[in-house]
């Protein structure tokens, strides 16, 4: 890859991002098969976004895609997520340390749980790990803009969850957790935590994350909090992913996305 290579962005909704190109000069959108592609630049810096789909197949999917169609020298990710600590509230952000698949695991016969991590080949040799880290640079980068940005507080006219009063976003770090599950059940979440030490969980980010080691890619997920199972219950009204008329969706992904901006146009 050349200097000039893009880093690619592949986003799960539409709504999340509209937010990321929002920070982006966007010079063209084309259609390939079923991938909707953008073409941008932060601040000089090229970045094709692709808008992959809720789920980890559409992720790994769209992650495949568009590396091999547009050569990336690195691969992000942003969007919102569900908190697993009850010390995260909606609108702060979680920069990914590394992403954990937690449904890759074994259920025993004795009903207990092994968790099995990821297994893939790269170029260089085969991979066997219980988590996947983010790139070092890209996450040394993500950590000094963390302490230069200000990111806008959750919405006065927005529900607040928390049983603290209303405050600044937090940014914090630490593992994300992936798979097609909505966790709910609060003694799941202490599972998860404790076991992964993740603090959030999406539906996304573990799948790109793989798709981009398996390319020898750099990676890194900025994530944002826009619900805790801790301080209330999230009400779905479908069977697939629909939530309640006064659920915020237009703040999915958005401040993630601001943080995330900022990284590309320092890249």
């Amino acid at each position: 890859m050349g200097t000039h290579a893009p880093i690619v962005a592949v986003i799960a909704m539409q709504v999340e991002l509209d937010h990321l190109l929002a920070g982006s000069a966007i010079e063209r959108r084309e259609s390939n098969g079923p991938w909707s592609v953008w073409h941008c630049s932060f601040h000089g810096q090229p970045v094709v976004a692709v808008l992959a789909g809720i789920g980890m197949v559409n992720a790994a999917a769209a992650t495949e895609f568009a590396i091999n169609a547009f050569g990336p020298r690195a691969v992000v990710n942003s969007g919102c997520t569900g908190a697993h600590i009850d010390t995260l509230g909606q609108g702060d952000v979680v920069i990914g340390t590394a992403t954990v698949y937690h449904a890759a695991m074994q259920i025993l016969a004795t009903g207990e749980e092994r968790h099995v991590g990821f297994s893939f080949a790269t170029p260089n040799g085969e991979v066997k790990t219980r988590a996947l880290a983010a790139d070092p640079a890209l996450l040394a980068l993500a950590r000094t803009v963390a302490n230069e940005i200000e990111l806008p507080n959750w919405q006065a006219d927005l529900a607040w969850d928390a049983p603290e009063p209303r405050r600044p976003v937090r940014i914090v770090e630490g593992p994300v957790a992936s798979a097609d599950v909505w966790t709910q059940q609060v003694t799941r979440l202490d599972h998860l935590h404790a076991l992964h030490g993740t603090l959030c969980e999406d539906m996304e980010a573990a799948a790109v994350n793989q798709i981009a080691a398996r390319h020898e890619l750099p990676f890194l997920s900025v994530k944002d909090i826009i619900n805790n199972e801790r301080h209330a219950q999230t009400r779905l009204i479908q069977e697939a992913i629909g939530f309640e008329a006064e659920f915020p969706i237009q703040e999915a992904g958005r401040r993630s996305a601001m943080l995330l901006a900022e990284v590309l146009r320092r890249s």
